[in-house]
């Protein structure tokens, strides 16, 4: 009964050590997050990525950007708004166009976040700035 009862514990902290690992590899990115050399300010102008895991951000000016797209110029021409059928097809467009246009830029670039310029800061003085690519999305529009 002794060797028996022996066994129970060690089963018991096995579990426990694989809990405790299984916890740090989930809990390590999140962890990880807060001390980066960047922080987004404002997760609702990404992009691209995750605001809260992110090593390589980019900025770029998304008013600029539509400006220059043919569905988003039309609306603009014919002064649609919300409340006309077309304005809705056309804004669609425009936003498959932009966001496969930022998807390009960023994979091109190696960038794991793509926010409005502005919204991201940086954490640590050693940081390098922020690199506005609004040109770069544009090129990739066409």
């Amino acid at each position: 009964m002794t060797s028996h009862a022996s066994k129970k514990p060690t089963r018991t902290r096995g579990r426990a050590v694989c809990v405790v690992v299984a916890a740090l590899l989930v809990l390590a990115p999140v962890a990880l997050a807060g001390v980066g050399d960047y922080t987004c300010s404002d997760p609702s102008k990404v992009y691209y990525g995750n605001s809260r895991l992110f090593q390589r951000p980019a900025g770029i000016d998304c008013d600029r950007v539509y400006d220059r797209i043919s569905e988003y110029k039309e609306i603009v021409r014919r002064g649609l708004t919300a409340k006309d059928p077309q304005y809705h097809l056309l804004m669609k467009k425009a936003t498959v166009r932009f966001s496969e246009a930022v998807k390009k830029m960023a994979k091109g670039n190696n960038h794991d976040l793509v926010a409005h310029t502005g919204s991201i800061r940086k954490a640590k003085k050693s940081a390098r700035d922020v690199p506005d690519r609004t040109q770069d999305v544009i090129q990739k529009l066409d």
